[in-house]
């Protein structure tokens, strides 16, 4: 066996031609790996070492998966926990981050998390371990981490439950969240969670779009964005055009205007409070153009009334 540097490539991110080589011959076909060619019949090892690639007339398959499944919660309060867990692929309860928790790396074979992510008072500087997550099946908590500078969930990561991003005193931007306005397609999902078919009832679509595909991001739990006192913008978020629940800014020092954000329908509350740098004036000229089937609720921000 030898390793590569680079990731397969799966048939779906290939060209016609790659994916369809070798179907109907007799002929070995070789198979597209990053920049290499691997020869039919060849096995490799992941770049992480968790699974056995081989090449199938064509195609990259997995020959043997060797991440783990955890069947209930895990906590990960210590750098020494996380790097125990190499080759994680599945909880399926709550992930819980904290501590001495800084080097998220070890658990990057990590792509589901059935019940909830939470990570909360740890050490970690960067999300950067949980890039190759695609999907959470619950609540998402980012939380009281005092040296986190940057989320790196991917855009197209599937959520199921509510997001809190609050008290991270270090975060100056919202990049790496954008999945919040990427999840039109969420509830198509086979195995969605059924709290999620149970709060939607029988709408499946946003009722500005008139039943229409929509046009932006929808996203179907509650969104908090609070007391992250760096955080200077909000444009990661600009694909968020149809929230279901509840959205919360609040007390977010640097923030002084949520320009970038296409929120045209909130289904619950609509909060933005406690700004001091922003003005009352842009805050309410923003929910001019939201329709929110809530209450909407704008104080404690640059000029305007106490909460």
């Amino acid at each position: 066996m030898k390793y590569l540097h680079a990731f397969p490539i799966l048939c779906a991110l290939t060209t016609t031609l790659a994916c369809t080589a070798g179907k109907g011959s007799d002929d070995p076909q070789p198979c597209p790996y990053g920049v290499d060619m691997l020869e039919d019949g060849e096995e490799i090892e992941s770049p992480d070492g968790c699974m056995t690639l081989a090449c199938t007339d064509g195609i990259v398959v997995t020959a043997e998966d060797r991440r783990a499944v955890v069947t209930g919660d895990l906590e990960l309060a210590s750098q020494e926990a996380v790097n125990q867990q190499a080759c994680l692929g599945v909880v399926e309860g709550t992930l819980r981050i904290s501590g001495t928790a800084a080097d998220l790396i070890p658990i990057s074979s990590l792509y589901r998390v059935g019940t909830g992510l939470e990570i909360t008072a740890s050490e970690a500087v960067t999300l950067e371990g949980l890039a190759g997550l695609t999907e959470v099946g619950g609540n998402i908590i980012v939380a009281d981490n005092a040296s986190l500078t940057a989320l790196s969930f991917q855009p197209n990561m599937s959520a199921f439950g509510d997001v809190t991003i609050e008290n991270n005193d270090a975060l100056a931007s919202l990049a790496g969240a954008e999945f919040i306005g990427q999840c039109a397609g969420c509830i198509a999902v086979s195995g969605r969670p059924t709290e999620l078919t149970e709060h939607l009832g029988t709408a499946l679509e946003p009722a500005g779009d008139a039943g229409a595909e929509p046009f932006g991001g929808t996203f179907y739990g509650n969104i908090t964005i609070a007391e992250n006192d760096m955080l200077s913008n909000v444009l990661p978020l600009g694909n968020l055009y149809y929230a279901w629940s509840n959205v919360v800014f609040k007390s977010n020092a640097g923030l002084n205007s949520l320009t970038g954000l296409g929120l045209v329908e909130v289904r619950g509350n609509l909060e933005i409070s406690g700004h001091v740098a922003m003005p009352t004036a842009d805050a309410e000229a923003f929910v001019l153009g939201v329709s929110v089937l809530g209450t909407t609720t704008i104080c404690g921000n640059l000029d305007g009334t106490a909460c």
